[in-house]
Parts: structure tokens; sequence; C-alpha cells
């Protein structure tokens, strides 16, 4: 089997007077159904696809069938007397496909287009980091991405993922200030493959051990004009791998 995929991207911005059609809802859930644990309806509706909020949606399909989405949310939090934009990323996926290339491509063109759009915003970013593999990816896409070991949080990124867990009922994890609990689990998590560990798999597991119960590292990342064009080069210049299996006796 090929280790590539031909990936087709649908865009969808969610806003709160807008809704989704009721066919790509249960599409969605179906598919996440598939991969993560989940209780109830509602639970996808207001955890996963956070309907109430405005942001954007990328579906990713191949050949015509969905492998995945991500969804970024746009909250309005305060910290250190300031307003502050901080936008949520998600990523939901079959873990035997790699979408990281993927959904980092869709995550960028909507920064671009909310920092142009408002300038003048204060702007920052926290992705939900769920396993080793997601965080050594964000953190070879961007180097100054917090937490990284050695290097400490400053009080007001602190701040604003205390503001951030508030607003969304997360559930703080008393292991770490940047952990968030009880996030959707995985059916079938990938295999942890000890012999091919490394210093970022080691400092991520040794901050969220739980990982695979649902536990997840939430990522900050400030949105400057100065970041995204550092991360476009990034993508465009070093991280271009085509999208992989992880497993190649896998069918779509």
């Amino acid at each position: 089997m090929s280790s590539s995929l031909t990936l087709r991207t649908e865009l969808v911005e969610i806003e709160t007077h807008l809704s989704l059609s009721d066919k790509l809802i249960t599409e969605l859930e179906q598919f996440t159904r598939k991969h993560y644990s989940l209780t109830s309806h509602q639970q996808f509706y207001e955890q996963v696809l956070g309907l109430r909020k405005s942001g954007g949606l990328g579906i990713f399909y191949n050949n015509n069938k969905i492998v995945g989405f991500t969804r970024i949310c746009r909250n309005l939090i305060q910290a250190q007397g300031k307003q502050i934009t901080a936008y949520t990323g998600g990523t939901y996926h079959d873990p035997r496909i790699d979408l990281n290339f993927t959904a980092a491509k869709f995550c960028l063109a909507k920064a671009i287009r909310y920092k142009l759009e408002r300038p003048n915003d204060e702007m920052v970013y926290f992705a939900l980091a769920g396993s080793p593999a997601r965080y050594e990816f964000l953190v070879k896409l961007n180097n100054e991405i917090l937490p990284q070991e050695n290097r400490p949080i400053p009080e007001f990124v602190l701040e604003l993922a205390e503001s951030l867990k508030k607003r969304n009922g997360w559930e703080s994890n008393p292991w770490h200030p940047m952990l968030v609990k009880h996030q959707i689990q995985w059916l079938n998590p990938p295999p942890f493959q000890a012999e091919k560990t490394d210093a970022l798999t080691r400092y991520y597991t040794s901050l969220n051990p739980e990982y695979l119960n649902g536990t997840s590292l939430l990522i900050y990342l400030p949105i400057n004009l100065t970041d995204i064009s550092f991360v476009i080069k990034r993508v465009l210049t070093e991280m271009q791998t085509p999208f992989q299996h992880l497993e190649t006796d896998y069918a779509i």
C-alpha cells in the first residue's frame, strides 16, 4: 500500500448565529465514535464541536470518507487586566493516520486570517496535545511553544491557561498546571514504542503520564505575524512530509 493519502479539506466557518447541518453533525459524530470514547451526544456537541463558540472547522477527506477533523474555537478571556483572544484547537482522527501536517496547514491559514482581520487584538493559541507524537510535532513546528524542558512558564501564560479552563469547564490536573483532565479518550490508542523514545517524548510523558486516559497538555503559542511567518517557513521548507499511514496494512 502507498504510504501517502490524497486528502481533501473542507472548511466550515462557525459562528454562534449559524448552524451546521444535521447530516454533517451526524457524520462527524459517527466518525468520532469509531475512534474515541463518547458518553453522550451532548458530550460530542459541547466538548468536541463546541457549537456555541465561534471559530472554524476543517474536515479532512480521503476518497470522500472522513479521516479526521480539526476544530478551532475563539475564546475571549481576561488575564492581568487585559482582554485576550485565545484560540483553542483540537484534532480528532484515526490514531493510525498521521494528520499533524494537514491540521497544521489548516490552523496556520486560520491564524493568518484572524490576525489580518484583527491586527490590534492580542491573540494567543492553545493546542491540546493528547499524545507524545502531537507534542513532538508542535515543538518542531515552533520552538517558542510552552511548556518546554528547562524553560519556566511565565505567570501570564499560567493565568491564561486557568482562565481558559474555567471558561471551557475543563478540570485541572494537580500533576501540572497546563494539564486538563477528562478530554476525549482514544478507543484504540497508538502503540507506545519504547525503543523510539527521545528527549521530547520523555519530557511529555513526565508531564502527562496519564495521556492514555484522556488527560491533555495545553500548549501555548502567541499569535503574531513574526511567529506565523516563522512557522510557515518551517512548514514549507523543513516539514514537507507525505500524509502517512502509521500502520501500512490499514485501509481507509
